[in-house]
């Protein structure tokens, strides 16, 4: 992990409401597959790495960052957020057993956008993936596409957003909640840490 000091980057408030785009009467509102354009993330929101010891990771970012616990599920996964104003978590960790990287995930502006994000990925042949779905733990809907290395890329949409006033009460959600509110079933191989070396043969 390298700490670089910069002015903040981070949103001072939760992006705007996303509404749908105006079409004209009498027509149909989704575009067509060739009209629909590329999608582009606006920022970064948070990354998630894997760590042997999720207590001990939060506990050194909490004292080497001033990162903040926003939520919990026992030992096993973990999300912290900035004193200064951010998205619910910045960073996050997932119990395993040795370090990585689980995805990085990306702001985009609606949930549609996050369907033709994954649409496009799976036309180039990136299919394995989880979504479209909604967290319980930040509330944001989601889709996770697996990139050649293992790891994931998240198109994001309406994470919560903790204020710099607003003291975030944390909490320690049953283990099925760290998941997903709605979706289909994650694969099996969203929970594998590609990072650790397999077991020679």
């Amino acid at each position: 992990m390298q700490v670089v000091a910069a002015p903040k980057v981070s949103p001072e408030e939760p992006g705007p409401a996303a509404s749908p785009p105006a079409h004209p009467a009498g027509r149909g509102a989704a575009p067509g597959r060739s009209g629909a354009g590329r999608v582009h993330p606006q920022r970064l929101s948070h990354v998630l790495l894997f760590s042997s010891d999720v207590p001990r990771s939060v506990h050194f970012y909490s004292e080497a960052l001033g990162l903040r616990l926003s939520d919990r599920s026992g030992d096993v996964i973990a999300f912290m957020h900035g004193a200064h104003a951010s998205d619910h978590h910045m960073l996050a960790f997932a119990k395993s057993g040795g370090p990585g990287l689980h995805h990085s995930s990306w702001v985009v502006e609606s949930i549609d956008e996050i369907g033709l994000g994954m649409q496009h990925m799976a036309d180039c042949g990136y299919v394995r993936s989880w979504g479209v779905g909604r967290h319980v733990i930040g509330s944001n809907y989601f889709c996770y596409i697996q990139d050649p290395w293992g790891s994931f890329a998240e198109y994001s949409h309406d994470i919560d957003f903790v204020p710099a006033d607003v003291e975030w009460q944390s909490a320690d959600h049953p283990l099925e909640d760290s998941f997903y509110v709605w979706g289909p079933p994650p694969p099996d191989y969203f929970i594998v840490n590609h990072e650790i070396a397999a077991p020679a043969a």
